[in-house]
Formats: C-alpha cells, structure tokens, sequence
C-alpha cells in the first residue's frame, strides 16, 4: 500500500471512529454550528464593542451564548406558565368528561362549512363518558412504548443535547477563527480555489436560510399575535408563537389563521374574522412570496422553487434541523453544478489541447 493511500484510509478511519463516537450528539453539535455561523457577524461586533479586538471575546460568547438561551426558553417558559394557568379547569374537564363525557361546544357546529361534520366527530370520538380518558392514555401510551422511551426520559434526553449544544456553542464563539482558518486550509489544500468559494456558499447559505426562515417567522409572529389581540381572540401571544414557528416553513402560519377565523365566526365575531382573514392573508402572502425570497435568494443564490424543495426536504429527512440543512445542501450543490457547467477559460483550453 502506497504511503499517501495509507495516509488516506487512516484519516477516514479516524473520522468515521470519531462520527460513531459521536453519533448521539451530532444533532446539537450541528446545531451548535448553524446558529455559531448565523451570528458570526454579531459576535465579531461584540468584540470590537468590548475592545476584544483579535482576542478571545468571551464576553461576547457569553452574552451570545445567554441570548440563545433566552430565546429558546422564554417560549417554553411562557407556554409552561400558560398551561399551568389552565390545569385547574383543564383538570375539571377532565373529570367531568370520565362521568358524562365531554359535551360538544354550541360554537363548534356553527362553524361555516365544517360545522356539523365537526360537531359529529366530537360526539363520536369524545361524547361517551370516560372517552377523553382512553384517548389520552393512548396518546401517553404511544410515547411511552411505541418509542420505547418514557415521557420523561425524552425530556431528559432532549435537555441534554439542549446543553451540549450551548456547551459546543460557547467554545465556537471562543475559538471560532481558529477552527475556521483551519478549514479554509484544508479546503484550499485538498479541493483548491473552487472549494474555497464553495465554502464560502456554504457560509452564505446558512445565514441566509437563518434569515429567510426564523426572522421572518419571529417578525410574522408578533405581527399576529397584535392580529389576535385586536380581534379579541383568545390567549393571542400563545397563538402568535404558534403562528411564528409555523411560520418558518413556507405556507405554515396559514395553519393557524385558519383555525382562529373559523373560531371568530363560530362566536358571531363576522367582522372580525373578515378583516382578520383580509389582514393575515395579506401578511402571509407579503412574508412568503416577497420578504422571504429575498432573503433566501440573497443568501443561498437558488431559485425559489429549489428554496422551497429544500425547506420541505430537509423537514423531512432531518426534521427541524432540515429547515437549515436542506436549502444549503441545495446550495451546495447548485454551487458546484455552477463550477461544473462554468465555460473553460483560455489557460485551461491551452491546456487541454494536444
């Protein structure tokens, strides 16, 4: 065996040890890694703020690192607090629904369309007395035995990766220059110039499907959470944040929208429910056909379709990491088709003739 192909098959070995090693963690070390890229720029701000200068920047990867914690669990908290709010009636439901059953809403069969079907299903599946209680138990059975985890183990699991995750985060922040260089070199060294420039595709991409998915999702969220609230609609920051998780994938917020303006002309709120209707149609149709694609398309330089294909793609191989995954993987690939279908220059038509 040739010195340089022994080389070759120890650091695949080596990585793939490493990837097995690794397996149960590579989900928050990527996510680490997505939001380190995202808000790259930030961090670099926040070091020339605090006068890091070249240096290590700790202080920015703590205030980053604790702004990502913030953000992921003030929702949590919030909805934790809201269902605490609702357990004592939730509770009464519930006991109720074990002696009569669980009686089907006057609104529910005023609703247009679908109102006496619904009203039916509701008879069928929750009006006999202790149905609300096989049901959910069914539910807790799946999660339980199905999946071979109990409830609360899941919860542990998915704490854990939320800590490794800020844990590789933080580190990215400290020594974020380094790795980078480092995989510039090796790049540049194993794949030349045209793996430098996909590289920085890559970079692109993830931040501008950072951009064209969670801002956007966040900045739809609290403009119908307002929505709600003026319509006179139920707990409107809960289905605001609703509103803008679904409103990272494309179409999504329209999964809320409808519901909530079902339930306004339930309760006699017609106008409401027009303008509400009017109003969020509009905003959707701005957020997904204009402000999106010009934040996807000017960070991952593919047409929408392929944007779309990704998103969906991704959601569906990768689950919510896909959201990111997927485009840039598009991206990735539409870069090096580029290269691939680039016309020859000069020196390498000289270079291939005879």
């Amino acid at each position: 065996m040739k010195p340089h192909t022994a080389g070759t098959f120890a650091v695949v070995a080596l990585a793939a040890a490493a990837l097995f090693l690794l397996h149960r963690l590579i989900a928050p070390i990527l996510w680490a890694s997505v939001i380190a890229v995202a808000t790259w720029p930030v961090h670099e701000r926040l070091r020339r703020v605090g006068g890091g200068g070249g240096g290590s920047g700790t202080a920015s990867a703590l205030i980053l690192t604790g702004a990502v914690v913030l953000f992921l669990v003030v929702p949590v908290t919030f909805l934790g607090l809201r269902a605490w709010r609702e357990a004592p009636e939730l509770i009464a439901l519930w006991t109720t629904s074990r002696q009569s059953g669980l009686q089907t809403p006057d609104w529910l069969a005023t609703l247009p369309w679908v109102g006496p079907w619904a009203a039916q299903q509701w008879h069928l599946i929750l009006g006999e007395p202790g149905a609300l209680d096989s049901y959910g138990r069914s539910i807790l059975g799946a999660l339980d035995f199905a999946r071979g985890r109990s409830l609360l183990g899941e919860i542990a699991r998915h704490a854990m990766a939320f800590f490794f995750c800020l844990l590789v985060l933080f580190f990215l922040y400290l020594d974020g220059d380094l790795v980078a260089q480092q995989i510039d070199t090796v790049v540049a060294r194993q794949l030349g110039p045209a793996g430098r420039r996909t590289l920085v595709v890559v970079v692109r991409s993830v931040r501008g499907a950072v951009n064209g998915l969670v801002l956007v999702g966040l900045g739809l969220g609290v403009l119908m959470a307002v929505a709600y609230e003026l319509a006179g609609v139920p707990h409107p920051a809960a289905l605001g944040l609703a509103t803008g998780l679904l409103g990272t994938v494309p179409f999504g917020a329209a999964m809320v929208l409808a519901p909530v303006a079902l339930y306004l002309f339930a309760v006699g709120k017609t106008t409401a429910a027009m303008v509400l209707i009017a109003a969020g149609a509009l905003t959707i149709f701005l957020v997904d056909h204009f402000v999106r694609p010009v934040l996807l398309a000017a960070g991952l330089r593919l047409p929408l379709v392929l944007a779309l294909l990704g998103i969906v793609g991704g959601l569906e191989t990768f689950g919510v990491l896909g959201l990111f995954l997927g485009p840039t993987l598009l991206a990735l690939v539409a870069a090096v088709w580029r290269e691939l279908a680039a016309p020859p220059s000069p020196g390498d038509e000289a270079a291939a003739r005879p």
